[in-house]
C-alpha cells in the first residue's frame, strides 16, 4: 500500500487499519505482560487487587477501565474508572479506542488499547487488568498476558459471601448463576495455570503476591 492508496481511505477503513496495527504491536510486545486478575463476583478479587497497589504502590498499577455504570461511593473518576455515557462509549469503541469490551449488568466495560499499548512499552509497572473470564477469552489472541484466577472453595461460601456483602436477596440467585457459569469457563481455559482457592483472605493474598513474584522477579529483587 503506497501513500497516495492511504489518502484516500475513508475513516472506517483507517479505523481497521490502526486497529490491525494496534493488534500486532500488542501481540508481538517483548516487554511486561500485563497481568489478569479473574473470578467470580464475591470471591474477593477486588480485594485481593486492592491490597497489592497499596503494598505496591511503585511497582503494580491498575489500568482504570472505561465503564458506563453510575459511580459508587469512594470512587473516583479516573482512578477507579473512566465514568462515561453509553454515547460517549460507543462512539470511542467505534473509532477502535479499545480492547476488553465487555457488558455486565446492562453496563459496558473496556481499557484503552492504546494506554496499555504505551505502559507495557514503557514497561516499568506491572499492569493489573481487571477482565471476567469471558473477556479474557476473547482478548487471548491478540494479547500476551499473564492470569491468575481465584475462585470460591465451594458454592456454598460465594452465596454466604455474597449475602454478607450486602447483596440483594433477589440478585443473589442472578450472581450465582452467573459465577458457576463464570467458574465453568475457568475450569475449562487451558492457559489459565494458576488458581488460587479463596478459603482465608490472608492467605489467599500470601499466595497471589507469591505467585506474581514468580511471574515478575524482575520488579521484586530490591523489595
Amino acid at each position: 500500500m503506497n501513500k497516495n492508496d492511504l489518502i484516500i481511505l475513508e475513516k472506517n477503513e483507517m479505523n481497521i487499519l490502526n486497529d490491525i496495527i494496534s493488534h500486532i504491536s500488542l501481540k508481538a510486545n517483548n516487554n511486561i505482560k500485563p497481568l489478569i486478575i479473574l473470578g467470580p463476583s464475591g470471591v474477593g478479587k477486588d480485594i485481593n487487587i486492592g491490597m497489592l497497589l497499596k503494598k505496591y504502590p511503585e511497582t503494580i498499577f491498575k489500568l482504570p477501565s472505561y465503564t458506563t455504570r453510575e459511580t459508587r461511593e469512594n470512587e473516583t473518576d479516573g482512578k477507579d474508572y473512566y465514568f462515561i455515557s453509553k454515547e460517549k462509549f460507543q462512539v470511542l469503541k467505534d473509532e477502535g479506542k479499545f480492547i476488553g469490551f465487555q457488558e455486565y449488568n446492562n453496563n459496558f466495560y473496556a481499557s484503552d488499547k492504546s494506554k496499555l499499548n504505551e505502559l507495557m512499552n514503557k514497561g516499568d509497572k506491572i499492569i493489573i487488568l481487571n477482565y471476567n473470564i469471558e473477556t479474557a477469552n476473547r482478548v487471548k489472541d491478540e494479547l500476551d498476558f499473564n492470569v491468575i484466577a481465584i475462585v470460591p472453595p465451594c458454592e456454598d461460601e460465594l452465596r454466604n459471601r455474597l449475602i454478607k456483602r450486602g447483596t440483594k436477596p433477589e440478585d443473589i440467585e442472578k450472581r450465582m448463576k452467573n459465577s458457576l457459569r463464570e467458574m465453568k469457563l475457568i475450569n475449562e481455559a487451558n492457559y489459565i495455570h494458576i488458581r488460587v482457592v479463596n478459603d482465608d483472605k490472608n492467605l489467599c493474598f500470601a499466595k497471589v503476591e507469591s505467585y506474581i513474584k514468580e511471574l515478575y522477579p524482575d520488579f521484586f529483587r530490591d523489595i
